[in-house]
């Protein structure tokens, strides 16, 4: 919600979308919510597993990104 309100900011003429996007992600987050069970007996324990490690190592990647950026930003930043 925070990255519609920012994005509304910046180009208010596309708010609309903004918030579109921001309900289909909520629906298809609550909807793999809602059948999460089905998902695990579908897919089986070792690939919901390989899946829980793949998507903790794409978040460890972006925090680490994230993290770089920050103190690059910092440290170059002009006095």
């Amino acid at each position: 919600m925070a990255t519609v309100l920012l994005l509304a900011s910046r180009q208010p003429d596309r708010v609309l979308s903004w918030v579109g996007a921001l309900a289909c992600a909520m629906a298809v987050s609550g909807a793999v919510l809602l059948l999460c069970d089905r998902i695990r007996r579908l897919l089986g324990d070792s690939v919901v597993s390989a899946l829980e490690k793949l998507m903790g190592l794409v978040l460890t990647a972006i925090a680490v990104e994230m993290i770089l950026a920050g103190l690059k930003r910092y440290f170059m930043a002009p006095l």
